[in-house]
């Protein structure tokens, strides 16, 4: 069996989800913003958990030079590199996990491949429904991406499925780690922690705001606010729809 890759990051992956007191917040990279590698620089230096490169529109080489870049700089900040869809990629950079959708390869097929080459990756499967959630868990995923939660301009003309679809994963899957994903912001973020999610994960939040710093630090508020409705007794937190992703 080939030896694992080290991360381009340097340094050893740390198994698993970094779960704790605090819920996740993750970037997911818009491939269209011309500031690309910047405002996610910017947001790990403001102390995001998680940042996941996608681009269905780029080339895989593309796709690669960018891995090269985020990678160094999200160990740097002692956050996670996650690579969606393109496993290829991820196995080639070393990156701390893939993120897999319907398109993507089967998660088992993605399972044995990393094994094959000695890697550990984390397997994220990106979620619509209760039915697909249990596919995903009986194949092995790792952790749900469940989406998408509020209308959302990356996904137009979609009804967002609401926080019962968090209610639901979280009901059937107690300590599975869940992040929510679709219209995600400050004004509603709060929903989706009270509702049962780890984490969200956010697009035009983060790469739509006039500061990156600003706007990661209002949605860590939203998010500890949420934290709290979900733990201690009280009214559930207020309804926002306002779109972002």
């Amino acid at each position: 069996m080939p030896e694992e890759r080290a991360s381009v990051a340097g340094g050893e992956r740390t198994a698993g989800l970094p779960l704790g007191e605090r819920p996740l917040l993750c970037l997911v990279t818009d491939e269209r913003h011309p500031a690309l590698v910047e405002v996610a620089r910017q947001a790990l230096e403001a102390g995001i958990d998680l940042l996941q490169l996608r681009g269905p529109g780029l080339s895989a080489a593309r796709l690669y030079e960018l891995a090269t870049i985020l990678g160094p700089l999200a160990r740097q900040h002692g956050a996670r590199l996650i690579i969606n869809d393109r496993l290829d990629v991820a196995l080639a950079v070393g990156a701390d996990g893939v993120q897999l959708g319907r398109r993507s390869l089967p998660l088992a097929v993605a399972r044995s491949l990393c094994q094959r080459w000695g890697q550990s990756l984390l397997l994220g499967a990106s979620v619509h429904s209760l039915a697909e959630a249990e596919e995903a868990v009986a194949s092995g995923a790792d952790y749900l991406l469940a989406g998408t939660i509020f209308p959302s301009p990356s996904h137009p003309g979609q009804a967002g499925a609401g926080p019962t679809l968090l209610r639901q994963l979280r009901d059937r899957w107690p300590r599975l780690p869940l992040l929510a994903i679709g219209g995600l912001s400050a004004a509603n973020a709060a929903q989706a922690i009270a509702a049962g999610a780890d984490g969200i994960a956010v697009i035009s939040a983060i790469y739509g705001a006039a500061s990156v710093a600003q706007a990661v630090d209002a949605l860590r508020q939203a998010l500890a606010a949420g934290s709290r409705a979900r733990w201690q007794p009280g009214p559930p937190a207020a309804s926002h729809n306002s779109p972002a992703t």
